[in-house]
């Protein structure tokens, strides 16, 4: 048993996680509830965004490749949340990505080549407004 318990002193959000094993210290549970939360996360992901459940094969590789390639997108989502400092959410992501598309299809085909600075700021405005609004 392991009992996790805010720095703050509030015993009201006091959590507890078991284990089986015997050998495995506190840190090590604590450890190990973490990282299988964070997989559990890549699935859930995996399947409401990224379309980890829609291969219709039954060849191993081909399945193999089609997860792999679902939950690369999920992390690199993740990735690049955090490199633009969004918060991390599949949607605010894909809206941030959809933004982005729309807006480089837009100067694309009128044509515009307007003033580098003007092009940063409607990015910043135009493609962060769902994910601040999210």
């Amino acid at each position: 048993l392991a009992i996790w318990y805010p720095m703050d002193g509030r015993t009201d959000k006091w959590q507890l996680y078991f284990s089986t094993d015997d050998s495995m210290d506190g840190r090590e549970v604590l450890d190990y509830y973490r990282t299988r939360f964070q997989l559990e996360f890549c699935f859930r992901d995996g399947k409401q965004h990224a379309g980890i459940t829609s291969c219709q094969s039954t060849d191993f590789r081909k399945l193999d490749f089609h997860f792999n390639a679902s939950l690369a997108a999920v992390n690199l989502a993740k990735a690049a949340c955090k490199r633009l400092g969004i918060t991390y959410s599949i949607s605010s992501c894909k809206s941030f990505i959809h933004n982005a598309y729309m807006l480089e299809r837009f100067i694309c085909v009128f044509g515009i080549s307007p003033d580098p600075q003007v092009i940063d700021k409607l990015f910043k405005e135009l493609i962060l407004f769902t994910a601040r609004a999210a």
